[in-house]
């Protein structure tokens, strides 16, 4: 996936949040990184995952937690921060690698001036 380290624009954040297998809102809890496989794994624990187009996130109870790993590669740094992210991406042999994830107000931001414009967003309900 070219591309995937740097941040996304605001129309690839919309298309994405659009066009991807899987939409989840959530902080970051641990990031794992495997040198071997050139990748790393996030680790995020969601109340609810608002799109998913494959079953790559088991959903616990009603109003228990979503745990999800999400795949990234290794030369993009990841490491766990502060903030809530909304984290976009693709199934790839059944797991989760990600596309855009940008910082929730962020994704908020050029959602709601989108649709100020009267340009075509997806409805997705995130709150």
């Amino acid at each position: 996936m070219p591309g995937v380290c740097r941040p996304c624009s605001d129309t690839e954040l919309l298309l994405t949040a659009c066009t991807s297998d899987f939409v989840i809102n959530r902080t970051i809890h641990g990031v794992a990184h495997n040198a071997e496989l050139q990748e790393s794994v996030i680790t995020v624990a969601a109340a609810r995952v608002p799109r998913q187009t494959r079953p790559l996130f088991l959903v616990g109870a009603p109003g228990g937690p979503v745990q999800a790993s999400i795949h990234t590669p290794l030369r993009c740094g990841v490491c766990p921060g502060p903030g809530t992210f909304l984290f976009m991406g693709w199934s790839r042999s059944g797991e989760a690698w990600r596309g855009c994830a940008p910082r929730f107000q962020e994704f908020s931001h050029a959602y709601a001036a989108a649709r100020a414009h009267r340009l075509h967003a997806r409805e997705l309900a995130l709150d």
